[in-house]
Protein backbone atom coordinates (compact mmCIF):
# COMPACT_ATOMS: atom_id res chain seq x y z
CA UNK A 1 0.00 0.00 0.00
CA UNK A 2 2.89 1.92 0.92
CA UNK A 3 3.91 2.82 -3.18
CA UNK A 4 0.48 4.17 -3.41
CA UNK A 5 0.61 7.09 -1.15
CA UNK A 6 2.67 9.86 -3.55
CA UNK A 7 0.18 9.09 -6.24
CA UNK A 8 -2.95 9.99 -4.02
CA UNK A 9 -1.18 12.54 -2.56
CA UNK A 10 -0.24 13.79 -6.08
CA UNK A 11 -3.88 13.35 -7.20
CA UNK A 12 -5.25 15.50 -3.72
CA UNK A 13 -2.75 18.38 -4.46
CA UNK A 14 -4.34 18.55 -8.13
CA UNK A 15 -7.53 18.04 -6.49
CA UNK A 16 -6.77 21.20 -4.14
CA UNK A 17 -5.74 22.86 -7.06
CA UNK A 18 -8.21 22.94 -9.48
CA UNK A 19 -10.68 23.77 -6.41
CA UNK A 20 -9.31 26.81 -5.19
CA UNK A 21 -8.82 27.85 -9.33
CA UNK A 22 -12.36 27.00 -9.57
CA UNK A 23 -14.02 29.86 -12.04
CA UNK A 24 -16.64 31.90 -10.13
CA UNK A 25 -20.18 30.62 -11.10
CA UNK A 26 -21.73 33.24 -13.69
CA UNK A 27 -24.20 31.89 -16.17
CA UNK A 28 -21.49 31.94 -19.31
CA UNK A 29 -18.45 30.82 -17.98
CA UNK A 30 -15.87 33.76 -17.94
CA UNK A 31 -18.22 36.59 -18.42
CA UNK A 32 -20.34 38.61 -15.62
CA UNK A 33 -23.36 39.55 -16.76
CA UNK A 34 -24.40 42.67 -15.42
CA UNK A 35 -27.87 44.78 -15.87
CA UNK A 36 -28.35 48.38 -15.46
CA UNK A 37 -31.53 50.00 -15.13
CA UNK A 38 -33.05 53.90 -16.11
CA UNK A 39 -29.69 55.98 -16.45
CA UNK A 40 -28.54 57.78 -12.97
CA UNK A 41 -26.06 60.44 -13.04
CA UNK A 42 -22.92 59.74 -11.12
CA UNK A 43 -23.90 56.33 -10.86
CA UNK A 44 -24.50 54.32 -14.32
CA UNK A 45 -25.21 55.55 -17.85
CA UNK A 46 -24.88 54.43 -21.33
CA UNK A 47 -26.38 53.74 -24.71
CA UNK A 48 -29.55 51.21 -24.60
CA UNK A 49 -30.01 49.40 -27.47
CA UNK A 50 -32.62 47.01 -26.77
CA UNK A 51 -31.19 44.79 -24.44
CA UNK A 52 -27.73 45.75 -24.76
CA UNK A 53 -25.92 48.64 -22.69
CA UNK A 54 -23.11 50.35 -24.57
CA UNK A 55 -20.19 51.83 -23.57
CA UNK A 56 -21.56 52.63 -19.69
CA UNK A 57 -19.74 54.53 -17.51
CA UNK A 58 -20.75 55.69 -13.62
CA UNK A 59 -19.72 54.36 -10.16
CA UNK A 60 -21.87 51.11 -10.27
CA UNK A 61 -19.95 50.56 -13.09
CA UNK A 62 -16.63 51.01 -11.59
CA UNK A 63 -17.69 49.06 -8.72
CA UNK A 64 -18.46 46.01 -11.27
CA UNK A 65 -15.14 46.21 -13.14
CA UNK A 66 -13.56 46.44 -9.49
CA UNK A 67 -15.42 43.23 -8.63
CA UNK A 68 -15.22 41.32 -11.46
CA UNK A 69 -11.05 41.98 -11.25
CA UNK A 70 -11.00 40.50 -8.01
CA UNK A 71 -13.31 37.35 -8.95
CA UNK A 72 -10.72 36.76 -12.07
CA UNK A 73 -13.47 37.21 -14.85
CA UNK A 74 -12.34 38.30 -17.89
CA UNK A 75 -15.23 39.39 -19.53
CA UNK A 76 -18.32 41.65 -18.82
CA UNK A 77 -21.79 42.02 -20.30
CA UNK A 78 -23.67 45.39 -20.07
CA UNK A 79 -27.59 44.54 -20.23
CA UNK A 80 -30.68 46.30 -19.61
CA UNK A 81 -33.09 44.94 -16.93
CA UNK A 82 -36.51 47.19 -16.03
CA UNK A 83 -36.96 48.16 -12.44
CA UNK A 84 -39.79 47.01 -11.93
CA UNK A 85 -38.95 43.61 -12.86
CA UNK A 86 -36.04 43.29 -10.56
CA UNK A 87 -37.65 42.13 -7.52
CA UNK A 88 -39.73 39.91 -9.51
CA UNK A 89 -39.59 36.08 -8.23
CA UNK A 90 -38.28 33.53 -11.14
CA UNK A 91 -34.85 33.19 -13.50
CA UNK A 92 -32.88 36.45 -14.09
CA UNK A 93 -31.32 37.43 -16.91
CA UNK A 94 -28.20 38.47 -15.24
CA UNK A 95 -25.85 37.60 -12.96
CA UNK A 96 -25.92 40.52 -10.88
CA UNK A 97 -27.75 43.82 -11.16
CA UNK A 98 -26.76 47.57 -9.47
CA UNK A 99 -29.68 49.60 -9.75
CA UNK A 100 -28.94 51.71 -6.79
CA UNK A 101 -31.03 49.61 -4.71
CA UNK A 102 -32.00 49.57 -0.85
CA UNK A 103 -31.46 46.28 0.77
CA UNK A 104 -34.98 45.79 2.43
CA UNK A 105 -36.46 42.79 4.62
CA UNK A 106 -39.55 42.68 2.07
CA UNK A 107 -36.86 42.81 -1.15
CA UNK A 108 -34.93 39.60 0.44
CA UNK A 109 -38.04 37.20 -0.20
CA UNK A 110 -37.61 37.20 -4.34
CA UNK A 111 -34.08 38.54 -4.83
CA UNK A 112 -30.60 37.80 -2.84
CA UNK A 113 -28.36 41.25 -2.34
CA UNK A 114 -24.81 41.68 -1.75
CA UNK A 115 -23.33 43.78 1.25
CA UNK A 116 -24.01 47.13 0.67
CA UNK A 117 -21.70 49.50 -2.11
CA UNK A 118 -23.28 52.71 -1.26
CA UNK A 119 -25.38 54.31 1.83
CA UNK A 120 -28.02 56.88 1.21
CA UNK A 121 -30.75 58.87 2.66
CA UNK A 122 -33.89 60.21 0.60
CA UNK A 123 -33.51 63.48 -0.82
CA UNK A 124 -36.68 65.74 -1.81
CA UNK A 125 -36.26 67.43 -5.18
CA UNK A 126 -38.82 70.54 -5.94
CA UNK A 127 -40.21 71.85 -9.26
CA UNK A 128 -39.32 75.76 -10.29
CA UNK A 129 -43.03 76.63 -9.48
CA UNK A 130 -43.00 74.78 -5.56
CA UNK A 131 -43.26 76.25 -2.40
CA UNK A 132 -40.00 75.68 -0.56
CA UNK A 133 -40.40 73.49 2.56
CA UNK A 134 -38.82 73.93 5.60
CA UNK A 135 -39.88 71.22 7.48
CA UNK A 136 -41.84 67.81 7.32
CA UNK A 137 -44.97 69.65 7.80
CA UNK A 138 -44.45 71.91 4.87
CA UNK A 139 -43.71 69.15 3.16
CA UNK A 140 -47.01 67.15 3.37
CA UNK A 141 -48.88 69.98 2.32
CA UNK A 142 -47.47 69.57 -1.62
CA UNK A 143 -48.10 67.27 -4.38
CA UNK A 144 -45.47 64.41 -3.95
CA UNK A 145 -44.32 62.11 -6.03
CA UNK A 146 -42.00 58.77 -6.37
CA UNK A 147 -40.74 56.02 -8.64
CA UNK A 148 -42.65 52.83 -8.12
CA UNK A 149 -41.46 49.95 -5.95
CA UNK A 150 -39.01 52.12 -4.38
CA UNK A 151 -38.40 53.06 -0.72
CA UNK A 152 -39.37 56.68 -1.52
CA UNK A 153 -42.72 55.75 -2.35
CA UNK A 154 -43.00 53.62 1.17
CA UNK A 155 -42.12 56.82 3.08
CA UNK A 156 -44.07 58.70 1.31
CA UNK A 157 -47.32 56.47 2.42
CA UNK A 158 -46.33 54.93 5.35
CA UNK A 159 -44.60 58.07 6.90
CA UNK A 160 -45.50 61.66 5.80
CA UNK A 161 -49.39 60.94 4.57
CA UNK A 162 -49.46 63.60 2.22
CA UNK A 163 -52.36 65.83 1.84
CA UNK A 164 -52.62 64.68 -1.43
CA UNK A 165 -52.39 61.32 -2.43
CA UNK A 166 -48.55 60.80 -4.20
CA UNK A 167 -48.18 60.59 -8.08
CA UNK A 168 -46.19 57.31 -8.68
CA UNK A 169 -43.94 56.70 -12.06
CA UNK A 170 -42.37 53.26 -13.54
CA UNK A 171 -38.98 55.38 -14.03
CA UNK A 172 -37.07 57.95 -13.10
CA UNK A 173 -37.23 59.70 -16.18
CA UNK A 174 -40.47 60.02 -15.74
CA UNK A 175 -40.60 61.16 -12.20
CA UNK A 176 -38.22 63.68 -13.61
CA UNK A 177 -40.41 65.23 -15.94
CA UNK A 178 -42.88 65.87 -13.68
CA UNK A 179 -41.08 68.10 -11.75
CA UNK A 180 -39.77 69.76 -14.40
CA UNK A 181 -43.35 70.57 -15.96
CA UNK A 182 -44.54 71.28 -12.47
CA UNK A 183 -46.87 68.32 -12.57
CA UNK A 184 -44.77 67.23 -9.50
CA UNK A 185 -44.06 69.46 -6.59
CA UNK A 186 -41.68 67.52 -4.81
CA UNK A 187 -39.85 64.69 -6.14
CA UNK A 188 -39.10 61.75 -2.66
CA UNK A 189 -35.97 59.83 -4.35
CA UNK A 190 -32.09 59.02 -2.56
CA UNK A 191 -30.21 62.15 -2.41
CA UNK A 192 -27.27 61.13 -4.28
CA UNK A 193 -29.91 60.31 -7.02
CA UNK A 194 -31.75 63.75 -6.82
CA UNK A 195 -28.64 65.93 -5.81
CA UNK A 196 -26.80 64.54 -8.75
CA UNK A 197 -29.77 64.66 -11.30
CA UNK A 198 -30.05 68.81 -9.98
CA UNK A 199 -26.20 69.22 -10.75
CA UNK A 200 -26.32 67.61 -13.57
CA UNK A 201 -29.56 69.65 -15.06
CA UNK A 202 -29.66 73.06 -12.52
CA UNK A 203 -32.34 74.85 -14.96
CA UNK A 204 -34.99 72.02 -14.82
CA UNK A 205 -35.72 72.31 -11.67
CA UNK A 206 -35.92 73.81 -8.59
CA UNK A 207 -34.03 73.11 -5.08
CA UNK A 208 -32.90 70.25 -3.60
CA UNK A 209 -34.90 70.63 -0.57
CA UNK A 210 -33.29 68.06 1.90
CA UNK A 211 -32.99 65.10 2.67
CA UNK A 212 -34.60 62.37 5.26
CA UNK A 213 -32.73 60.12 7.58
CA UNK A 214 -33.62 57.06 6.72
CA UNK A 215 -29.77 54.86 6.43
CA UNK A 216 -30.51 53.03 3.08
CA UNK A 217 -27.74 50.54 2.25
CA UNK A 218 -27.53 49.94 -1.75
CA UNK A 219 -26.73 45.97 -2.24
CA UNK A 220 -26.50 44.32 -5.69
CA UNK A 221 -29.07 42.52 -6.69
CA UNK A 222 -29.38 38.64 -7.48
CA UNK A 223 -31.38 35.88 -8.22
CA UNK A 224 -32.26 34.10 -5.31
CA UNK A 225 -30.07 31.18 -3.95
CA UNK A 226 -27.29 32.83 -6.51
CA UNK A 227 -23.99 30.89 -5.01
CA UNK A 228 -22.34 34.42 -6.57
CA UNK A 229 -23.67 36.49 -3.37
CA UNK A 230 -20.71 35.28 -1.04
CA UNK A 231 -18.00 35.83 -3.61
CA UNK A 232 -18.70 39.53 -3.95
CA UNK A 233 -19.58 40.01 -0.43
CA UNK A 234 -16.03 39.22 -0.16
CA UNK A 235 -14.73 41.43 -2.99
CA UNK A 236 -16.59 44.32 -1.73
CA UNK A 237 -15.87 44.12 1.74
CA UNK A 238 -12.45 44.47 0.07
CA UNK A 239 -12.64 47.69 -2.01
CA UNK A 240 -14.29 49.42 0.97
CA UNK A 241 -11.32 48.37 3.12
CA UNK A 242 -8.71 48.81 0.71
CA UNK A 243 -10.06 52.43 -0.34
CA UNK A 244 -11.11 51.73 -3.59
CA UNK A 245 -14.65 52.76 -3.06
CA UNK A 246 -14.23 55.81 -1.46
CA UNK A 247 -11.93 57.12 -3.95
CA UNK A 248 -14.72 55.86 -6.45
CA UNK A 249 -17.49 57.62 -4.95
CA UNK A 250 -15.12 60.90 -5.21
CA UNK A 251 -14.35 60.39 -8.53
CA UNK A 252 -17.69 60.07 -9.36
CA UNK A 253 -19.95 62.52 -7.03
CA UNK A 254 -18.77 66.17 -6.47
CA UNK A 255 -21.05 66.61 -4.25
CA UNK A 256 -20.72 66.30 -0.40
CA UNK A 257 -23.96 64.15 0.32
CA UNK A 258 -23.91 65.05 4.33
CA UNK A 259 -24.09 68.92 3.49
CA UNK A 260 -27.45 68.66 1.81
CA UNK A 261 -30.21 70.12 4.99
CA UNK A 262 -32.02 67.46 6.91
CA UNK A 263 -35.50 68.29 6.88
CA UNK A 264 -37.63 67.01 10.22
Amino acid sequence: MKRFVPILVAVAALAASAAATAAPPTMTPGTLVVAFGDPAVGFASGTVRGNTVTNPKGYEVDVAKAVAANLGIPKIKWIYSPWNSLFAPGTKKFDVSFQEATITAQRKRTVDFSTSYFDANQGVLLSKKATIPHSISDLKKLQTCAQTNTTGLDWIKTKLHPNKAPLAYPATTAAFTAVQIGRCDALILDTPIVASERKANPGKYGPVAGQIITHEQYGAVFQKGSKLVPEFNTSIKKLWSNGTIPKLQKKWFAIDFTKVPVLK
